[in-house]
């Protein structure tokens, strides 16, 4: 894909705020929202840290929305606004179809590397009430994706998102998954895995681990 031809714009920041009961609950940061390479900091001071440098910002895209208001009719206020998939970037215009392991993207002053897939947990499963919701995130590749952060800067909501390099571009996140998320995935497919370069080390560890067991 021409880098020129991805238009995309990041519409949402979501950060965790402590509420009055001691609780974390996802909300919209306003104005400029710091991007470092172990998470966000908002201007108003809400922090979301992480460990590993390979989940520093996750990314979910606001068109499977409409997919999970129609699955789940009954709990539709669920997807009203962003956040239930605890995700830190509301995005329009990418997807899991549409972006590939290692996509260098700029939004703001900051830029931004495609690591690896969300591994959906039972954590889903509780928030939509269905211990199946995890397995449809997978084979749907519907679960959103992770950032490492190349260069730290300041990002905020309607900034638009840039393609600027995409070393992988056979890779699209959803062929890896369709390879992660498949206990009968081939030795050749896992063996490519465990030497995708740009791949998070925990997906290609997984991947050589599983390839070695065959």
């Amino acid at each position: 894909m021409n880098t020129q031809q991805l238009l995309a714009t990041l519409d949402v920041i979501l950060c965790n705020q402590r509420q009055a009961d001691g609780t974390q609950l996802k909300k919209p940061a306003n104005g400029r929202v710091y991007v470092g390479t172990h998470g966000i900091e908002t201007e108003a001071g809400h922090q979301e840290y992480f460990d590993d440098p390979e989940c520093a910002i996750m990314n979910y895209a606001l068109e499977h929305y409409d997919f999970w208001r129609s699955h789940y009719p009954a709990q539709a206020e669920l997807f009203k606004t962003p956040g239930i998939f605890g995700e830190n970037f509301a995005t329009r215009g990418i997807t899991e179809h549409t972006i590939c392991i290692g996509d260098t993207f700029s939004i703001g002053t900051a830029r931004l590397q495609i690591s690896w897939g969300r591994v959906a947990c039972n954590t889903m499963a509780g928030r939509l009430n269905d211990p199946n919701a995890p397995e449809l995130m997978h084979q749907q590749s519907r679960n959103g994706w992770f950032y490492r952060v190349l260069q730290p800067g300041e990002v905020q909501a309607g900034n638009a998102i840039t393609l600027v390099e995409r070393p992988h571009a056979d890779w699209p996140l959803s062929r890896v998954q369709n390879i992660i998320f498949n206990p009968n995935a081939s030795a050749s497919d896992l063996d490519a895995l465990s030497k995708l370069d740009l791949l998070a080390a925990i997906w290609k560890n997984e991947a050589k681990a599983r390839l070695d067991s065959l």
